[in-house]
């Protein structure tokens, strides 16, 4: 056997093993094709609820704001500051709920867009998220809620850990710098 057949003899061995392979290709490319589709409808489909979700919950705020100055300005006697500050804290701490909601669906959009996903948004969800912990825990500590005993310490405890994860996720943004870039 020259070596010219000797190599052909090989190859064709080697075509022969290697047949089954290659029939499964067009499957796998097809199945993936349909699946990376799918996967695209579903993120279309969550990205829509969560508009939907933060339009409502944009509507609920302003109106839930409304409801509370109207009573307090028109329903009360007198004007109760504190009152009023209590509700602008909950109007603002709403409407970083809402933002919370579109950072979820600017990952999604970033998602449905690159087909990449960035640990960017969810570093900025955790600090909106802490953010508005803290404003929570102020708003119930200006009232007079949670300022006795152990619900003050509670209160001390839970400020210190959210004002953590704000220092630890703003750290980790400012290390990771470009690494986490979209």
């Amino acid at each position: 056997m020259s070596d010219h057949q000797a190599d052909t003899h090989i190859q064709s061995e080697a075509t022969s093993t290697l047949a089954p392979h290659t029939t499964h290709k067009p499957i796998a490319s097809f199945a993936g094709e349909l699946l990376e589709r799918w996967d695209s409808l579903i993120y279309a489909i969550v990205g829509v609820c969560f508009f939907l979700g933060a339009f409502c919950a944009l509507g609920y705020t302003l109106w839930h704001f409304w409801v509370l100055i109207h009573a307090l300005l028109v329903k009360t006697e007198g004007f109760d500051a504190t009152n009023v500050a209590q509700a602008i804290i909950q109007l603002i701490s709403d409407l970083l709920l809402v933002l919370i909601i579109m950072e979820v669906l600017g990952t999604v959009i970033h998602y449905l867009k690159s087909h990449a996903t960035s640990l960017r948004p969810f570093l900025f969800i955790g600090i909106v998220s802490a953010t508005r912990g803290i404003l929570s825990i102020g708003a119930r500590l200006s009232v007079g809620e949670g300022s006795t005993g152990g619900a003050f310490t509670n209160s001390m405890i839970e400020l210190g850990v959210n004002a953590a994860v704000i220092l630890a996720l703003g750290l980790t943004l400012k290390l990771l710098g470009k690494l986490v870039g979209d």
